[in-house]
Parts: C-alpha cells; sequence; structure tokens
C-alpha cells in the first residue's frame, strides 16, 4: 500500500504495513443544528470505517504495529486494556486474523452492558485473558512475555495501551495526510494521545494551520502535556531517522490543546451532556458512544455555543467502530472474575450479548 506519507517522505516506506487498514477513509460534510451554521464549515472524518470487519482509530495504529509483528515473525502479542477497551478487541480481532495469537492485560472499569459485551467477544474470538487490579498492568506483562518466550523461543510483540507509541502515533501522522490544508480545527477524543499527537504532527508536516483539539477522555496520569510531548518526539525522531527530510519539529510547533474538562466523573461514565451530544449527533446520521467520541463532540457543541472557534472549517474526527462486534462466546469461557462481572451487567442493563448486535466499539 502507497500512503500520503510514504510518497512525501519515502523513506518512511521501510515501515512494514499488515494491511488491514481501508484507506483512505471518507470525508463528508456533516449537518448538526446550531453547529454547522456557526462554523465555516463542518465535516467528519469517517475513521469508523477504516476496516469492514472491526474498524475504529486503533486500525491505523495497528497497520504498522502488527506490521511490525509480521515482518520479525512474532507468533504472539501482547497489550493492556480496561474491560470495554475497544483497542484490546481490535487488536485479537486483528492479530487472529493474521495468524498472531493475542494475549490481553485487562484492568476493570465500572458495570457497562458495552463493556461485558466486548469481553463475551473476547470469550469467542479465544483471547488470552490476563487480568489486573488498576491500570498498571507492567508485571503481569513481563511475567506473560516471559512465558511465552519460553514456549515459543521468540519474545511477543508488546504493544502499548490504546496502540500509542512512536510506531503507532505515525498511523495518525499519515492519516493528516490525507486531510490536506483546508481545516482550521480538529476535533478527536484523547484517550492514550496516540492519535490526537500524531494528528498534530501530521499536520505540522504537511504545512496545516489546523489547530487538533485533544479531549481527555482517560485518567491525567495516562494522558497530559507531559505524555504528549514524550510520545511527539519519539515520533518525530523515528520519522526522521527513516527521512531526514522530515521537519525537525518541536512540540511548540503543534497546533495542539489538550482539554481536561469534559472527562469527570471518570473513564467510560456517561454524563447527560454527553449523552445529549450523543442524540444530536445522532440526529444527523453520526453514531457516537459516550465513552470517546460523545465527549469529543460535547466539547465542539461547547465550544460553539461560546463563541471560541477559530475561523476556517471544522473536522470531527470519528475515532468510533460503527458496525457489529465479532460474535459473543459462551461466559463460562471466560476467568471467573469477568463472568461474575458480566453477570452483574446483565443484572443491571439485562442481557448485554444483544449489544453484539447494535454497538460497536469506541476509539
Amino acid at each position: 500500500m502507497t500512503l500520503p506519507l510514504f510518497e512525501r517522505y519515502p523513506g518512511t516506506a521501510a515501515l512494514p504495513l499488515a494491511g488491514i487498514a481501508e484507506l483512505p477513509t471518507p470525508l463528508e460534510q456533516l449537518s448538526i443544528e446550531g453547529v454547522d451554521a456557526v462554523v465555516g464549515g463542518l465535516w467528519v472524518k469517517r475513521d469508523d470505517l477504516t476496516n469492514p470487519v472491526y474498524g475504529g482509530n486503533k486500525v491505523r495504529k495497528l497497520d504498522f504495529l502488527l506490521g511490525k509483528a509480521l515482518a520479525e515473525e512474532r507468533p504472539a502479542v501482547i497489550t493492556f486494556g480496561a474491560y470495554g477497551s475497544n483497542h484490546a478487541l481490535a487488536t485479537a480481532v486483528h492479530a487472529r486474523a493474521l495468524g498472531i495469537e493475542p494475549h490481553i492485560v485487562l484492568s476493570p472499569q465500572a458495570p457497562t452492558a458495552y463493556a461485558a459485551a466486548t469481553v463475551l467477544a473476547h470469550a469467542g474470538l479465544g483471547t488470552h485473558l490476563h487480568l489486573v487490579e488498576g491500570w498498571e498492568g507492567l508485571r503481569e506483562a513481563v511475567r506473560v512475555r516471559q512465558e511465552l518466550t519460553a514456549r515459543d523461543g521468540v519474545e511477543p510483540l508488546v504493544i502499548p495501551m490504546g496502540g500509542t507509541n512512536a510506531l503507532g502515533a505515525t498511523g495518525y501522522v499519515n492519516a493528516a495526510f490525507e486531510v490536506g490544508e483546508r481545516f482550521g480545527s480538529v476535533y478527536v477524543a484523547a484517550g492514550t494521545l496516540g492519535t490526537a499527537v500524531g494528528l498534530a504532527i501530521g499536520f505540522a508536516a504537511a504545512g496545516s494551520p489546523a489547530r487538533v483539539v485533544g479531549v481527555r477522555v482517560t485518567p491525567a496520569q495516562i494522558a497530559n502535556e507531559e505524555v504528549a510531548r514524550s510520545l511527539a518526539a519519539e515520533t518525530i525522531a523515528l520519522l526522521r531517522s527513516l527521512d531526514p527530510s522530515f521537519p525537525d519539529l518541536r512540540f511548540e510547533d503543534l497546533h495542539f490543546e489538550l482539554r481536561d474538562e469534559f472527562y469527570e466523573p471518570g473513564y467510560a461514565v456517561p454524563t447527560a451532556q454527553t449523552e445529549a451530544a450523543v442524540a444530536v449527533a445522532g440526529e444527523a446520521g453520526l453514531r457516537l458512544e459516550t465513552t470517546y467520541t460523545g465527549k469529543a463532540m460535547q466539547a465542539l457543541g461547547s465550544d460553539v455555543r461560546r463563541g471560541v472557534l477559530p475561523e476556517g472549517e471544522v473536522l470531527f474526527w470519528d475515532t468510533y467502530h460503527s458496525g457489529p462486534k465479532p460474535a459473543p462466546g459462551p461466559v463460562d469461557a471466560l476467568p471467573v472474575t469477568l463472568q461474575e462481572y458480566v453477570a452483574e451487567c446483565d443484572s443491571l442493563f439485562g442481557a448485554v450479548t444483544k449489544v453484539h448486535e447494535t454497538e460497536g466499539g469506541a476509539g
């Protein structure tokens, strides 16, 4: 596959791809009452359509990350996420399709029908699930890596949470080149920052004035300016090592803003304001969810009402997988802790297997 990034900076074409992303994704005009009349034009980048089996923003990152696993003949990968993590499920889906064994270190989250449906999808895929308490799964990952290395004679590839490192973020450096220089603002959910920072680097390298507004949806220890600075520096260094003509950008050269005020009351906990933003988008034919994309849309609507948008057209980056989940597996195939979690969700929300028919993954 020839990517715009590869064409602009040929040295970067040395990076192997898994071939799972169907690019470029559509760019569509969006009409939302009370928004498009205020901005110079409102558009949506449909990264919910990065892959027909399981899309969303993680596919662009995994194209590079799983490409590395294939090129290095790694028989297994290890990654991280909360019970309802789209990244964890996307990794399992696409690794399995490529013949790579997926291992996921899973952290707990508040009961939701969506998260319960996600762990049932893992049961259907036969994902190897390793449960930890809290968000820190490094010790468990080290144990699993040692076990798999002893078994296979080859270390598994460890993919960070959200697929966010310099290699994963490169997928969104390329994504910015698909869009060009037309937009004044870009709104996107910011979980582990790979999507938002990658876009900011790509727009700066392309000469676009676009301001990337990353709307934080994860705890501050995961998404903060220090993390953004480090990720930006590592990504730029990687790209310059492959092609010295890639711009020697500093963090201050990036038009990037990380917004914190829409995160509370916590990860994956919906608010009335977020639900209202999702409903308004739905009326315009755009299907969002309350953990990631709904909060990004809430931020966009808030800025419109406060009159703080800069001049120019506005782009909303849809990171949500809008299709169905993989088929659920039997609940008794899950670890006991997750069986109890699914039962709790069933008691609160009804049979969660129905979610597979109606919801996709978050961005």
